[in-house]
């Protein structure tokens, strides 16, 4: 059983008796939603369309006040989170700063990512997609931004995320028909949705805006091309 597997049987039971975790806006200094090195999905790329059509159908199955962030323009693929959330972050800060250098010393390595993405699965506490890298280059640029950011490294230390994914639901309260949602997850778990090749990386803060959709959204600080000059 691989770990997305694994992920999906462990967060049923929790989903089907309401024990799933549950996403609160930000607080300052909180562990969720911090300063972090992503990839984005071009919003013109027909397969971030597709996502974003896939988060209204899970919305439907899970009830529509989750945190809806597989839509446009919230998209992304996690490199690296890098501090606790804070409020007030701005791209001339020191600290993002120095991530931006770490980031660009690790791009000039690292040319285009290519991910499949090969299906849906339920997470404790997201309905996540999974991705699966089509060349090693993701997984070198995650070593070499923790090599260049050293001590600014601390959040993660030295352990390396062992899978690529995007969320297309964050939970952020009850799921009002768990086995609808686990019906429809487990109907696409193997649905490939495409490929996604990927020509940046960028530095992100998330912004919750309640009342609007998606409730959590990526703001950049930095882009950095792959293998740029």
């Amino acid at each position: 059983m691989d770990k997305f597997d694994q992920l999906f049987a462990a967060a049923q039971p929790l989903i089907t008796a309401g024990h799933h975790g549950v996403d609160t806006p930000p607080i300052e200094n909180g562990e969720r939603w911090p300063v972090s090195a992503v990839f984005c999905p071009d919003p013109a790329d027909p397969v971030t369309q597709r996502l974003d059509s896939l988060t209204l159908d899970a919305a439907s199955a899970a009830g529509p006040d989750h945190l809806q962030t597989g839509r446009l323009g919230s998209a992304h693929l996690t490199i690296r989170a890098l501090e606790r959330y804070r409020e007030v972050v701005t791209p001339d800060d020191s600290l993002i700063q120095r991530y931006t250098t770490a980031l660009r010393t690790a791009a000039t390595h690292i040319p285009p990512v290519t991910f499949a993405l090969t299906g849906v699965i339920l997470t404790r506490g997201t309905v996540m997609v999974c991705a699966q890298a089509l060349d090693p280059h993701a997984d070198h640029l995650q070593k070499l931004f923790a090599e260049a950011l050293g001590p600014d490294g601390w959040l993660e230390g030295t352990e390396q995320r062992d899978i690529w994914y995007l969320n297309l639901l964050h939970f952020a309260g009850p799921v009002p028909t768990p086995s609808a949602l686990i019906t429809w997850a487990t109907t696409h778990r193997h649905t490939p949705l495409g490929h996604l090749t990927i020509n940046t990386a960028e530095l992100v803060r998330f912004r919750h805006t309640p009342g609007a959709r998606p409730y959590m959204r990526p703001e950049t600080l930095a882009v950095v091309p792959l293998l740029h000059d």
